[in-house]
């Protein structure tokens, strides 16, 4: 008879496990455009709060933060070329028709009313349509 037993699993820090399911998430949720901020900064955090002094950083938070921060650094790339295009897609004749139009069809005013309304700024006279 052998009476030798296993040495039970060492137990994990719930937040390596958080900090990996949080950054696959910021990962797969780049579409949304919303949702990886939130995701990829908490999944960052949760990988800090993991870290013990003293030890090297559990594998599991190690890839969770990596993961998380590539979902931020995508997500910050996405919003930033979307801010950059926005002003010539404003400049455009053929966009702002369809954005005036699709307004319409929504509110039952157009964007450029819309705008002028919110923000007090008139639309033609901060983007010019060529």
């Amino acid at each position: 008879m052998d009476y030798r037993q296993n040495p039970p699993a060492p137990r994990r820090n719930p937040f390596t496990i958080a900090s990996l399911v949080l950054g696959i998430c910021s990962l797969v949720t780049l579409c949304t455009g919303v949702l990886p901020l939130p995701l990829g900064a908490l999944g960052i955090l949760f990988a800090i709060l993991s870290y013990r002094k003293g030890r090297r950083m559990d594998s599991m938070a190690l890839t969770g933060l990596i993961t998380s921060c590539v979902g931020l650094v995508f997500s910050l790339i996405i919003y930033g070329a979307a801010f950059s295009m926005l002003p010539a897609m404003l400049q455009d004749p053929e966009y702002r028709d369809m954005l005036n139009r699709y307004s319409d069809s929504l509110y039952g005013e157009s964007y450029d009313d819309l705008f002028e309304d919110a923000y007090g700024i008139d639309l033609d006279e901060l983007f010019p349509t060529e």
